[in-house]
């Protein structure tokens, strides 16, 4: 596999995890505040992966 075709599947997998942070945030709103929460700090914590993974491909680009 070339090095652009690793980089686009990181890409890729960013994308699909901001995606699940994003579901996760809408769903959270169909359920009682306990699991509310824990969908949303779930939904964090994908959220910061996916930032995580932005840096480090802008990093390796360089």
């Amino acid at each position: 596999m070339s090095d652009e075709e690793t980089l686009e599947q990181l890409r890729r997998l960013k994308n699909t995890v901001m995606g699940a942070s994003n579901r996760l945030r809408l769903l959270a709103g169909e359920f009682p505040p306990d699991d509310a929460r824990a969908l949303q700090e779930s939904a964090s914590a994908l959220a910061e992966t996916a930032q995580e993974l932005d840096r480090l491909l802008a990093r390796i680009r360089r």
